[in-house]
């Protein structure tokens, strides 16, 4: 029988693919198109960005439940990480970002594959969803980059009707 982790990294790995097969289908419009306006706004490539800098930050939450620590700080700020963090990679290619994002996704899949399925138990605090279990947020990865994707595919089809 598979286990937990195995269904998670299943999943992982498809939402990598989803990912990047959907950038590799944008021009250079599409990637400069602003896909949230509010206070600070990101275009499409910056959502990918977002995806990086996000994901790498949960490594260290993952690792810090896993060894018995509580999880994300109380004061810890994750608006303030969106607004200031992706705009780091700003300068990077495309295929740049696409070499990032992937390293990033192989890490939190071998943090996955270095488990036992009763890790994904283990409690503690994510700066988002607040107390929980470890499973919820590994798995928060790849819906948060799907619920992303629903918004770009909005944006792109609301352009076409334009």
């Amino acid at each position: 029988m598979d286990s937990k982790r195995d269904g998670i990294i299943a999943e992982l790995r498809n939402n990598e693919e989803e990912i990047i097969t959907f950038y590799k289908d944008l021009d250079s419009v599409q990637l400069d198109m602003t896909v949230y306006a509010e206070d600070d706004s990101w275009t499409m490539q910056q959502v990918l960005a977002h995806f990086i800098t996000i994901e790498r930050s949960m490594h260290w939450l993952f690792k810090n439940i896993l060894a018995g620590g509580p999880g994300s700080p109380e004061d810890f700020d994750f608006e303030r990480f969106n607004r200031t963090q992706p705009r780091k990679l700003d300068g990077l290619s495309l295929n740049e970002l696409f070499e990032k994002f992937r390293s990033v996704r192989r890490e939190t899949i071998a943090i996955v594959a270095g488990m036992e399925d009763q890790d994904l138990d283990r409690e503690g605090r994510h700066a988002f969803h607040g107390h929980g279990k470890l499973e919820r947020f590994i798995v928060w990865a790849y819906e948060h980059a799907g619920l992303h994707l629903d918004d770009m595919r909005k944006k792109l089809l609301e352009f076409s009707n334009e």
